[in-house]
């Protein structure tokens, strides 16, 4: 839409004349014109694009002011002179030699048109211009801007504006990566044609490919480059520069757009998990409330949670505590993003809170690890997994006694530590807490429960003080059967009843048992004891006979 010295020139009612210059001039831009008095001369800062209007001096011509003039305007950056002539007042040879010599157009106006005609034909001509320019790029902008509502908008963005100058659009990252682009091109070349250290506009060439490039800034102070690459001739400079600036102004409402949706989720997230580890009694939820995050009906789930050892001791400044728990929350809430499993993090008042549904505890190993290289050291406690969605705030209860644990043992490095390995007597000795007695004590004897003579044989072995004969002659079985009895509950409980530790944990576990089951039914034991029944407890450590083992 730009007006140049061709346009000028056919339009007849001007009775214009090029006497300078030829065809190389013809495609010079012209942004305006203006008159120019007798004795002032052509300024750089008013001047460059515009065609200058002179009637010549009141008086003869002054050869040696008709060079200054052409000197001057050619320093300006002017688009041309014209001078209007007569049979009285001719063109004056001084200065048709003066625009040869500085290769300036030197244009005649006759006398059938006056400069003024020609001075408002230029400027409706250019208002004209400027008006069609405008409502394409305000189509061109409307088109661009119905990208940002798109599935994938910034895609989409690019797409459209290499279609709107008939480019292809490549978006780089500052060190070379391509995050985008729209068609073919010789992108790894053109990276290495762009001046790195000009953040201008550049405009080069690579074979036959005409290329514009520029440095564009993100909301989060981030640059990168786009380019715009056209083979046969490059992209008109009056489109591009506006649409650039609206791509770069859209590609800051995507990325904001996309940083309030990641915090408004984040925030949904974290509000649903300290619902449910809340333990409000009057909430309850089923798997529908978390199959929007992904999670699978009945999947085994897990809490974890994470801490700084001076979190845990309350010494920390109230205002670093906080700033610490939001950048290390910020860190676990994106590593737990990108994650295949379903999750969901919160940041409490003291603690980094993680319900993840896997079959390992692999992804909260690598948020140590990171928070760790970010100058975070930080231990975790992993609550024991459950398939209900009313059990997740009990391993949320078992991931803060695992953290208490993992804290005291770290010694200041990063530390993980699972409900899962710790003893009835570990819970026992460290608290009080009956809830948390009994879910261990479940979780250890129940993969007996279904296999009643092992479990049988297991409480008379005990019984009977550790003694194999003793056992096998109680229950009218052979010693090898109670043997190999033992070494499957050995196999089922995955530890060894040689050792003591795993003695007195199941012991731990049946009385704890026994007492929730008498407790609830409020009923006298037997004398005669059924040891298949985890519920009742048996009379273990009372003096009898021992034999060899």
């Amino acid at each position: 839409m730009t007006l140049n010295l061709r346009d000028v020139l056919r339009q007849p009612d001007l009775d214009l004349q090029l006497v300078v210059g030829g065809e190389a001039v013809l495609e010079t831009e012209v942004v305006g014109s203006a008159f120019l008095p007798f004795g002032e001369q052509p300024r750089s800062d008013r001047h460059h694009g515009v065609l200058l209007l002179t009637s010549g001096g009141p008086v003869a011509s002054d050869d040696a002011a008709d060079t200054r003039l052409i000197a001057a305007a050619r320093v300006a950056g002017a688009a041309g002179i014209v001078r209007s002539v007569s049979d009285s007042d001719p063109l004056p040879p001084a200065m048709r030699a003066a625009a040869e010599e500085h290769r300036l157009a030197l244009l005649t106006a006759g006398s059938s048109a006056s400069l003024r005609e020609i001075k408002d034909a230029i400027t409706e001509r250019n208002t004209r211009a400027d008006l069609q320019l405008y409502q394409r790029l305000l189509t061109l902008q409307s088109s661009l801007i119905g990208a940002v509502s798109a599935p994938d908008p910034t895609g989409s963005l690019l797409r459209r504006l290499g279609a709107v100058v008939h480019s292809t659009v490549i978006l780089y990252h500052p060190d070379g990566r391509v995050i985008s682009v729209t068609g073919e091109g010789p992108t790894e070349v053109i990276w290495r044609n762009i001046n790195k250290g000009n953040h201008s506009r550049q405009r080069f060439s690579v074979g036959q490919w005409h290329v514009v490039a520029s440095m564009i800034s993100g909301p989060d102070e981030s640059l990168r480059w786009i380019v715009l690459a056209k083979r046969g001739s490059a992209p008109s400079n009056d489109v591009v520069s506006p649409l650039i600036a609206t791509v770069e102004q859209l590609l800051d409402v995507i990325a904001l757009s996309r940083r309030a949706a990641a915090n408004e989720e984040a925030l949904q997230r974290a509000d649903v998990l300290t619902r449910l580890i809340s333990g409000n009694e009057q909430e309850r939820f089923g798997w529908d409330y978390l199959r929007p995050f992904g999670f699978v009906p009945h999947g085994p789930c897990f809490v974890a949670s994470i801490a700084q050892p001076q979190w845990c001791e309350k010494r920390l400044d109230p205002e670093l505590h906080g700033r610490q728990l939001r950048e290390s929350a910020q860190i676990v809430r994106g590593l737990m993003a990108n994650a295949s499993v379903p999750n969901l993090v919160a940041g409490t008042e003291d603690l980094i809170v993680l319900l993840v549904q896997a079959s390992d505890a692999g992804s909260v190993e690598e948020c140590l690890g990171v928070l760790e290289a970010r100058g975070f050291v930080a231990s975790a406690g992993v609550g024991r997994k459950v398939a209900s969605v009313d059990q997740i705030v009990n391993s949320y209860r078992d991931a803060r006694l695992a953290l208490a644990r993992a804290v005291a043992r770290s010694g200041g490095g990063a530390s993980v530590q699972r409900f899962e390995d710790f003893t009835v007597a570990d819970i026992a000795i460290s608290t009080g807490n009956e809830d948390q007695l009994r879910r261990r004590a479940r979780d250890l004897i129940a993969v007996l429960e279904e296999n009643a003579p092992i479990l049988e044989t297991l409480l008379a072995y005990l019984g009977n003080s550790l003694s194999i004969n003793d056992t096998a002659n109680e229950l009218h079985i052979h010693p090898n059967s109670v043997r190999y009895r033992i070494s499957r509950a050995e196999e089922l409980i995955g530890r060894s009843l040689r050792e003591l530790t795993t003695i007195v944990d199941i012991y731990l576990a049946v009385q704890v048992l026994a007492r929730m089951r008498a407790s609830s039914e409020v009923a006298v034991r037997s004398a005669t004891l059924n040891r298949a029944d985890l519920s009742v407890a048996v009379a273990i450590g009372q003096p009898r006979s021992r034999s060899s083992v």
